[in-house]
């Protein structure tokens, strides 16, 4: 397996490749002053369990060149964190890992974990997914940035401090000298990343990989982290291996990008080859998969049917051959090799139909048909004339900050949420947007908990929620039905699929046989099939639970489903399915839907209208087209500018509004805009003119649009004359 060999070449001057190097047919060759960093050949990795053995890892090379990034993607259990691991060295010793990871020349499979250690750290480093199980919690941000430096070099304590300093400005963490006595508790989740990359970078590391360095993140704090990334390698001139399942963020930082797919590598190309002309069904589908933020048409995603097969019993062939609109009997018979793509320079892909896939240029459209989207009863009605489902006005949800011990006393006020005001028409689907701490999700619990706000008002189908006796909210509560973000968590494992869809329809009262005939319908209608009622959650995929999540939510036929973050723990794959599903829902049943999510390209594409809520309050509101063409606040604009495109040349060419900070704490009192401290609009302007925005809190100005609801809560909104002369910063 040899010649499975990425080379992160682009475009070298003509050379010999060194000793040992297999490069794939039409490669550019290497020269010694281009020599790859980190070279990883036919690696394996396999682990032993209870049902047999896991072979995670199967066969992956590439090389990787000084100052550029490779980019591994695919689906959980794809083997790419795996590989990750086996490279730094930090696997369990119930792994087994045989070929060859070669680091500037030294094989480091076969080390003894002292001889790794002088290593780690130092010539190579990495980015966890999760920073604050990454770091110490018991000691300082300076103490584990003293400790990273005294491992491997030998400084007095002021040019540790001075390197420390150096490095936690280097990533943008304001008062660095102050923060160095700070614990990682006291920092975001942002700023606890920013700490990680300083901590990797601090001994100038010749590779550096980050293992889904952004997952966790707000789109502005991902964007904040990227950027610091770039600069970490620019100012190291490392390689750097990203490993993500956002594809975005592949085409935006990535030179050559490395799919898998259980446990082996099936494609592998330059970043603007693989985006533009995937050769791979499975490459395919995840790009089709993918929701376009910059893209208005209501276009299908593409659901890869089926799961990937196990990696303790893989079938004979092409372990994707159960998933693949092409697959042919051959793919059943042995497993391609990777090799080379017809007529394209660096190009491979694992598929015995790559000749037919590039003579006939097909696309994910072509492999892939998906048919239209449902045409809904309701699509001919405008927004007007529809019922109003919910209607929430001036809600406030405060909560008292207090502190001492035995005897505590007030110390503030928390304005969670705070004068919210929008509706919910049937039929539409309206996204509440923002980054966490905005408020999203308190407002959610406000509105499910049917009871009287705390201040403003919640109807629920024109019933004033402070106004409902006891009967009354239970009567109502059939009509607002909920679906979270986990629904493995949200399931008792102990109960079957039938009791779980079962139980809402128990508790108002349904016959067993009105709620048999019931449960089998759900069952079809979110695609599941009705003969496996019998199995338990844990028997059912991600994808699958979520599916009977939404049975459930749908099982006493709500006007309104609450979706909180639904699709955020989804691989890209499966979202898709789930999306479609929703939108499927929603033109046959004419539900409403109430639907948070993080993801601003999830959003774009299932939502009809979108509002936008930052400390509590909502900044700006209207049609989800006018919100995302056309912002008018510019922390809508910040947001949208850092959201991630899955396509390397628009990437290249876009510009981006990237915000300097974190969230301020909801706990702080703000006179005039909440917004004021990170607005890049008010930065511009000239002092005399931002005092407005220091001292008076603007309202939301809605119909400033002619013809529209589309508002913002800004004094100088983005396309407003007031803001005609006022130049926001931006970064290519």
């Amino acid at each position: 397996m040899t010649d499975q060999i990425l080379t992160t070449t682009g475009d070298h001057p003509d050379g010999t490749p060194p000793e040992g190097l297999v490069l794939p047919a039409g490669a550019g060759r290497l020269t010694p002053a281009t020599e790859p960093v980190l070279s990883v050949r036919d690696l394996h990795v396999s682990f032993a369990s209870e049902a047999g053995t896991v072979r995670a890892v199967r066969g992956v090379s590439f090389d990787l060149l000084p100052a550029r990034t490779l980019g591994i993607v695919g689906e959980s259990g794809s083997g790419k964190s795996v590989t990750s691991l086996s490279i730094m060295g930090l696997l369990d010793q119930n792994a087994r890992v045989e070929g060859s990871i070669r680091l500037k020349g030294t094989e480091l499979l076969g080390k003894t974990e002292l001889e790794m250690s002088k290593h780690r750290g130092n010539d190579m480093a990495m980015v966890f997914q999760d920073p604050l199980s990454a770091l110490t919690p018991v000691f300082s941000i300076g103490d584990q940035l003293a400790e990273a430096l005294d491992l491997h070099q030998d400084l007095t304590r002021k040019q540790v401090r001075d390197r420390s300093v150096e490095l936690l400005d280097l990533v943008g963490i304001p008062n660095p000298a102050e923060r160095l006595k700070s614990f990682p508790h006291q920092f975001s989740g942002g700023m606890r990343q920013r700490v990680m990359i300083a901590i990797a970078i601090a001994n100038d590391p010749d590779v550096i990989i980050a293992d889904e360095p952004t997952t966790a993140l707000d789109v502005t704090i991902q964007a904040q982290v990227l950027e610091v990334l770039k600069k970490a390698q620019r100012e190291t001139g490392a390689a750097v291996v990203m490993i993500t399942h956002d594809l975005g963020v592949v085409a935006g930082v990535a030179d050559d990008v490395l799919v898998m797919y259980a446990g082996r590598p099936v494609e592998q190309a330059p970043v603007d080859e693989l985006f533009a002309r995937p050769a791979m069904p499975y490459t395919m589908g995840l790009l089709g998969a993918v929701p376009r933020p910059d893209r208005g048409e209501n276009r299908r995603l593409v659901p890869i049917q089926g799961n990937p097969p196990s990696l303790v019993d893989l079938p004979v062939g092409c372990p994707f051959a159960d998933r693949c609109p092409l697959v042919e009997d051959r793919c059943r018979t042995a497993e391609p090799p990777l090799a080379p793509v017809p007529g394209r320079v660096d190009q491979r892909a694992a598929c015995v139909r790559v000749d037919e896939i590039v003579a006939e240029g097909l696309t994910f459209e072509d492999v892939y048909p998906v048919g239209e989207a449902a045409e809904s009863g309701l699509d001919g009605v405008p927004r007007e004339e529809r019922e109003v489902v919910l209607e929430v006005t001036d809600l406030k949800k405060h909560f008292p900050l207090t502190k001492g011990g035995f005897l505590r006393r007030r110390a503030g006020t928390v304005k969670a949420v705070d004068g919210v005001t929008f509706d919910v028409r049937a039929g539409e689907t309206l996204a509440l947007v923002g980054e966490s701490g905005s408020g999203k999700t308190t407002t959610l619990l406000e509105i499910m908990r049917l009871q009287a706000p705390q201040g403003g008002t919640v109807a629920v189908l024109g019933k004033n929620l402070a106004e409902l006796a006891r009967p009354e909210r239970a009567a109502l509560r059939r009509e607002l039905q909920i679906v979270f973000q986990d629904p493995q968590s949200s399931m008792d494992p102990r109960l079957p699929v039938y009791d779980i869809l079962a139980e809402p329809l128990k508790v108002h009262g349904w016959s067993r046989a009105r709620t048999n005939e019931r449960i089998s319908e759900l069952m079809r209608l979110v695609g599941l099939n009705p003969d496996h009622v019998d199995r338990f959650p844990t028997q059912f995929s991600g994808g699958q639970r979520q599916r009977i999540a939404i049975a459930r939510a749908l099982a006493v036929g709500p006007r309104l489903v609450v979706l909180d973050e639904p699709v955020s723990a989804l691989d890209v794959s499966i979202q898709a399915g789930v999306i479609n599903l929703l939108e499927d829902l929603q033109a046959q049943l004419g539900v409403a839907f109430l639907f948070v999510a993080h993801d601003l390209s999830v959003i774009r594409h299932i939502s009809s209208r979108t509002a936008v809520m930052y400390l509590g309050q909502v900044v700006e509101q209207g049609d989800t087209e006018a919100v995302f063409t056309a912002p008018r606040h510019p922390y809508t604009q910040a947001l949208l500018s850092a959201v991630p495109l899955p396509d390397p040349q628009l990437e290249r060419q876009r510009r981006r509004v990237v915000l300097q900070g974190d969230l301020p704490s909801p706990a702080q009192e703000i006179v005039g805009c909440r917004f004021a401290s990170r607005c890049p609009v008010r930065a511009a302007l000239p002092a005399d003119r931002r005092t407005l925005c220091d001292t008076v809190q603007p309202g939301l100005a809605t119909g400033a649009v002619p013809g529209t609801d589309h508002g913002a809560a800004c004094h100088y909104p983005l396309t407003s004359s007031a803001a005609e002369d006022v130049r926001v910063p931006s970064r290519a």
